[in-house]
């Protein structure tokens, strides 16, 4: 009881320091009692009931403490259909799972936080269908049997403004400056190559597939493995109360012929966006890590 004590003053002095027009990454719904997987199974079947399509979910860093639960939702389709591009990157939203003392506690990524890093400029034009994706995860999250409903993830929080011309500090990366991890294969081909390779690949397992054949744009969801993958960073920098659980799993993206990655130091900074320049230190392999093990699924 303690333990939820403060972890309820944590996120309501979170929520007393971000401004009214602020946004975080994460919200954290609430507990629930029970297994991983009868809570698992429970938010699934609220997530249905409210429009979502689970597309995948895994364990990050084969921790059996933790799950992530990655959702579709038709007006996330329609707004990717009516941008197109990078914006594939916006196709699925994440529910995490973290086994505590007191219950499971479920967080989810926050639908206008991550819509305007990831639509910038051109949010307005699909603003509608973020707040009909926000109405459906709250009601899917209004079941579970201890509320909470509190934004985490950033002390300040930052503005849609800041979201949509986001890097980190001067001389980092923006959404757009992505890694460029194959080309010259057509769109089938570049899905073949991928899929084929992540059958027996030690370094990065498939969560999920989602793709728009007709646009030629296809997102998969990648579970990073071995000494250098999710075991290794994610300690580092995942180390405060509320977890960021949905932080994960990292995606990749197929464009045509192409295929692309956000890049590590834009991704990560947006998911941790708090973080010292000290802890970034402690991952400074991780970016070209991640982006060489997601090569390692396009490499013939």
């Amino acid at each position: 009881m303690k333990k939820l004590i403060s972890l309820l003053l944590f996120v309501c002095s979170i929520s007393t320091v971000c401004t009214a027009d602020s946004l975080n990454p994460y919200v954290l719904a609430g507990i629930d009692q029970g297994s991983m997987e009868s809570v698992a199974s429970r938010l699934t079947d609220q997530l249905t009931t409210n429009g979502f399509e689970v597309v995948g979910s895994y364990a990050p860093a084969e921790n059996p403490e933790l799950q992530v639960i990655c959702i579709a939702h038709n007006a996330l389709e329609g707004a990717v259909r009516k941008s197109g591009g990078l914006t594939g990157f916006a196709a699925v939203l994440r529910v995490g799972l973290n086994k505590t003392g007191n219950g499971v506690a479920v967080s989810y990524t926050e639908p206008m936080y991550w819509g305007n890093a990831y639509f910038r400029k051109d949010f307005a034009s699909v603003e509608s269908a973020y707040k009909e994706v926000n109405a459906a995860l709250k009601a899917a999250m209004s079941q579970l049997p201890e509320q909470i409903q509190q934004s985490f993830g950033s002390k300040k929080g930052m503005t849609a403004k800041k979201l949509q011309k986001y890097h980190y500090m001067m001389s980092m990366p923006y959404f757009d400056d992505v890694n460029e991890l194959d080309e010259g294969n057509s769109f089938e081909q570049s899905m073949e190559i991928i899929e084929k390779s992540a059958a027996d690949n030690p370094e990065v397992d498939i969560v999920y597939a989602v793709k728009f054949p007709d646009l030629k744009i296809a997102l998969y969801g990648t579970a990073l493995k071995g000494e250098k993958g999710e075991k290794h960073f994610l300690p580092k920098i995942d180390f405060n109360e509320p977890r960021h659980v949905p932080f994960l799993p990292y995606e990749l993206l197929v464009l045509d012929g192409k295929v692309v990655s956000l890049h590590g130091k834009y991704r990560i900074a947006l998911s941790f966006p708090d973080l010292k320049m000290g802890t970034f230190m402690k991952i400074m392999s991780t970016p070209g890590d991640i982006r060489d093990a997601q090569k390692s699924l396009v490499s013939e």
